[in-house]
């Protein structure tokens, strides 16, 4: 019988078993172990002075009721008043596991000026502590306040801690100096502020740990382990379905793959060929409109700077139209190898070329372009027969501010262009309506 994790009944079924398992946890009773049940501990014996039972200073007002007296009226190197409980048997070294419990129920009724009456529970450590210094066992304690007893109050064990006095003491390795209630061998309830003349009267009427019989964390981890258990053997099916099938459609993959590639290819093919101009290798005019329409989206700004050929015409009619093709060539080569890799660069048309530089600085564009003409102008061109034409070039130069209009800046280009053309070529002009940065000729 094959079992499928992905029934729903199955899913069902494991719903209802882990609300079960909850319910269930909520409804078990508490452990509990009553401290004041006879044989239950060895005591309440009496927290005196010097140890004894018979004392004056402290003493049974009714010692069946657990209820006592304190008054001191002469100085004492310790001034003990309270009760303590023995969680041993014969054996003094074991103690009583109360990391089981996480509560303490008690019932207590005080009289008197302390502003405290304090709970202690010391743990047996073999590891440092000795039956020869009652006090090395470790100490823990909590303060209650006087309008926190004379009703049944609940302490959380986790509130006891180790005081400083005590490490102070012992000076132990910090790992010793952690609470830790696994083998508590005493519980106290005392008073750690008494003065001289001082009546104090005390009665415990209750002492009760409270815990659970069934560590909670153990069931929430049990619970989300199954849970985690159980999705992972429905992954696992899921995986080995696919599995399966992934060798049927590996070829199918594999082909779509390279006819992918290919057709990514193709796509990049085309768009190259409808960006790149054929002749010089540079951008063409919808090559250098995507560049400034995506300058011009950005709000950067930028510098256009646009060339002409001087006298192209005449070198078509003179030499032909092949060597007018190598002019165009030789001056699209001569510009591209002076360029920075952030400009953009390519032909505008015929014998038109256009250089769009990041920035808004028109002085340094002005500059790149009188570098340009000079390089221009030293760049002969050499015709099959061994003649040299002399090539130059006009330049103008335009800003385009961030946000501003591409096209009005072309506008404004052309017309420094068309200024440099009137004014004998082969020279650079700016754009007159700057009113600074960069002077209007150059």
């Amino acid at each position: 019988m094959r079992l499928d994790l992905s029934n729903p009944s199955l899913l069902a079924g494991g719903i209802a078993l882990t609300l079960a398992a909850l319910v269930g946890l909520e409804l078990l009773p508490a452990r509990t172990m009553d401290l004041m049940e006879p044989g239950a501990v060895n005591g309440p014996f009496l927290v005196t002075a010097d140890g004894r039972q018979d004392g004056v200073e402290v003493r049974w007002l009714d010692e069946r009721q657990r209820r006592l007296s304190c008054r001191y009226s002469a100085p004492k190197p310790f001034l003990g008043c309270g009760l303590t409980l023995v969680l041993t048997g014969s054996d003094p070294t074991r103690g009583r596991d109360l990391s089981r419990f996480d509560t303490l129920e008690i019932d207590l009724a005080y009289e008197g000026p302390s502003p405290f009456v304090r709970l202690a529970i010391r743990n047996f450590d073999p590891r440092f502590a000795s039956l020869e210094d009652a006090n090395s066992a470790r100490f823990h304690s909590v303060n209650l306040r006087r309008r926190d007893v004379g009703r049944p109050v609940t302490i959380e064990l986790a509130e006891l801690t180790v005081p400083e006095w005590w490490m102070q003491q012992y000076d132990l390795a910090r790992e010793y100096n952690r609470p830790g209630l696994k083998n508590a061998n005493s519980l106290s309830i005392d008073l750690p502020f008494l003065q001289l003349g001082q009546t104090h009267e005390m009665q415990l009427r209750s002492l009760v740990l409270k815990g659970q019989w069934v560590d909670r964390d153990r069931v929430y981890l049990g619970i989300l382990c199954s849970w985690l258990l159980g999705a992972s053997l429905v992954v696992l099916r899921g995986w080995s379905q696919l599995r399966r099938s992934h060798n049927q459609q590996q070829r199918e993959i594999d082909a779509l793959t390279v006819r992918t590639r290919q057709l990514r290819v193709e796509q990049d093919q085309l768009r190259r060929l409808a960006t790149i101009d054929d002749l010089t290798g540079v951008l063409n005019r919808r090559g250098l409109e995507q560049s400034l329409g995506d300058h011009e989206e950005a709000a950067r700004g930028m510098t256009l700077v646009l060339l002409d050929i001087d006298h192209f015409k005449a070198v078509n009619d003179r030499h032909g139209h092949d060597c007018g093709d190598e002019v165009l060539k030789r001056v699209a080569a001569v510009v591209a190898a002076n360029l920075r890799g952030s400009d953009v660069f390519g032909r505008w048309g015929g014998e038109e070329f256009l250089i769009a530089c990041q920035g808004t600085r028109v002085h340094d564009a002005a500059r790149l372009a009188e570098k340009l003409r000079e390089r221009v102008q030293h760049s002969d061109i050499c015709l099959a027969g061994g003649a040299r034409i002399a090539v130059t070039a006009s330049f103008g130069v335009a800003l385009a501010p961030p946000g501003g209009s591409a096209a009005d800046a072309l506008k404004r280009a052309d017309a420094a262009l068309y200024r440099a053309k009137e004014a004998g070529r082969n020279r650079v002009e700016t754009d007159r309506s700057l009113q600074s940065d960069a002077p209007t000729t150059v």
